[in-house]
Parts: structure tokens; sequence; C-alpha cells
């Protein structure tokens, strides 16, 4: 890979689901494909509660076929460990963790060494390894943590927990062409997932803040007067200025122009096209 390297946060939790029902019980559980997938297989995916609303986000590898090993932020770590506990009957299997990954080694296609898995938040073809730090790498030279938020940002990649509150919904934070697969049965939270997509939508989306001066996170973003939604992530982005992400009323369409707290800005669409 070519540019400046920084580093990013790299802390990640992993939990391990092993046994006969392992699949099964993942399947019935998360919101992507789990049973579809062959041994070293990846694919990112959710943790919802009953009505639907985000949880957790984490990458899913199959070991084998009847191992999984989950990735995801350790802040949500134990509350999905909770989860599995109190939804976990008879199955035959057993959920070890959570442990925190120490020294993940990440190649520059966003993968762990030695396995098929992807940190949760990749920006795929940004990532690589060094010494015992997940970083990324700039092609613009550019170095620091600044540079990694800014990437994600203009990339439009939520962080659940930041960009996602208790009460998000899947197609609010945009995130229904990557983690969900609208083929499969049922699991925790389908039904209301499966109306938003199907039935109207949603109110709220995520969009980009475009600001012409620096913004806030948490700002709120207001339009003829009334409130339209808060600035969650912001970023200096290279050529776009200061950039906030929001999960913002639909009707606060790309192109009206709003105020993010004291400042003047414009809603965009994400992932943030040249400027």
């Amino acid at each position: 890979m070519t540019g400046g390297s920084l580093t990013a946060p790299s802390r990640v939790a992993m939990l391990w689901v092993e046994g006969p029902d392992a699949a099964t019980f993942l399947h019935g559980l998360l919101s992507h494909d789990i049973a579809g997938m062959a041994p070293g297989d990846t694919r990112p995916a959710l943790l919802l509660d009953e009505r639907g609303r985000i949880q957790a986000d984490m990458r899913v590898v199959r070991d084998a076929a009847d191992a999984f090993t989950l990735l995801m932020d350790p802040a949500r770590a134990d509350d999905v460990a909770a989860t599995f506990a109190r939804l976990h009957f008879s199955e035959d299997l057993d959920v070890l963790g959570p442990d925190e990954a120490a020294g993940v080694i990440v190649d520059d296609r966003g993968r762990v060494a030695g396995a098929d898995l992807v940190v949760p938040g990749l920006v795929p073809g940004t990532w690589e390894a060094v010494g015992d730090a997940v970083t990324v790498a700039d092609a613009s030279g550019d170095a620091g943590p600044d540079a990694w938020n800014a990437r994600r940002v203009a990339a439009g990649v939520p962080l659940v927990g930041t960009d996602t509150g208790d009460r998000t919904l899947v197609q609010e934070a945009g995130l229904e062409g990557s983690h969900v697969s609208f083929t499969k049965g049922c699991y925790l939270g389908q039904e209301t997932v499966s109306r938003a997509q199907h039935r109207g939508g949603v109110r709220k989306v995520l969009r980009a803040v475009v600001g012409d001066g620096p913004i806030e996170a948490g700002a709120a973003v207001t339009h003829d007067g009334k409130d339209v939604g808060s600035v969650t992530s912001v970023a200096d982005v290279p050529g776009h200025g200061w950039v906030g992400l929001a999960i913002i009323r639909t009707d606060a369409a790309p192109g009206t122009r709003v105020r993010a707290g004291d400042v003047d800005a414009v809603v965009r669409a994400v992932p943030l096209t040249a400027a």
C-alpha cells in the first residue's frame, strides 16, 4: 500500500459460539444469512431487539461447520453475550467470551491475519497492520486519528452507539444493504426491518451535513426553525470541509440548507462524492 499510515481505534472484542446448533442459533438471532456461510466466510450482521432497534453490529466468521467467531465493539460485547445467554435454551452449543483481542493484525484488505475476519467499521481496502496496532493507510499521506475518522465520515459508515441510539432502526442508519439478508427466514426484530423495507420506509435517514464552518458533535440540525436531527460524528474532510453525520428527517432532503448549531450547512447524501 502507498501513503502514510495512521493509528485507528483498535480495540476489538471477540465472542465464540460453538456446537452443533451454533449456526441455527445465530441464524435465528442475527440480521444476516448465517446458515448460508461456508467455513472461512465472513460477513457483517446486526443484533436487534424485539422491536427491530439496533443493539450491536459485528463481523461474523464461520471458522468451521459448528464454530463461529464474532468481532465487535468491546462496549457492546457484554450486552451481546447477555442476550445470547437469555435466548439460549436447549440448543447444543457454548458461548465463550467476550475477550478483548490484543495485537490484532489486519492486512490491506481489512482482514485479520490468519482468518478472513474484518474489524467492525473498516472501510474495505484502507487498512494495514503496523506493529500491534490496527492502522489505516491514507493515500493522501495524511496521518493521525482525525484522518481515519474523516474517511469514515465521508464514506457514511455509522458507528453503533455513536451515530445510533437505542431506538435507531436499520434503515435509519443505512445498514440494510450491507448487514441484512431479506431472503432468510425470521430473526430477532425481522418484522420491523421487513415492514420498513417494503411498506413505506422510515422517516429519518443517515445523511452528511456539510458546514460553512466548524460543526460540533451534538449540535442540533434545524430547518425553517424546526429540529430535524442532531450531529453525532464530525470530521474535517479534505475536499469538503467540515462534515457531520446525522440521522435526520427525510423532508430535509439532500441539497436542503440547514443550521447545524450556529453554522450554516447543507444536507448531502452519503457516501460523499468528489466536491
